[in-house]
């Protein structure tokens, strides 16, 4: 799905449609969680994704701002 290529941070992959679903991932490659997308609609998904502060570009190859380069990872807390 071209739709998906403008967030950044996020993986579509489609070998998958029989039981499509979004794969949430750490900032150590570990999964933290799995959403299943198959009766969701675009609009759905896309507002689900804004939500979680995914960063999404206005076109194809627009440059991702500082700030945004590694979200949506929260930062790591300083331990007190």
């Amino acid at each position: 799905m071209e739709r998906w290529a403008l967030y950044h941070n996020l993986e579509y992959d489609s070998s998958e449609e029989k039981n499509p679903r979004l794969i949430f991932y750490n900032e150590k490659d570990e999964v933290v969680k799995t959403v299943p997308v198959e009766k969701m609609k675009a609009e759905e998904i896309s507002s689900l994704l804004d939500s979680l502060g995914f960063y999404k570009r206005s076109q194809k190859g627009e440059e991702v701002p500082e700030e945004f380069q590694h979200f949506p990872l929260r930062p790591p807390r300083d331990e007190l």
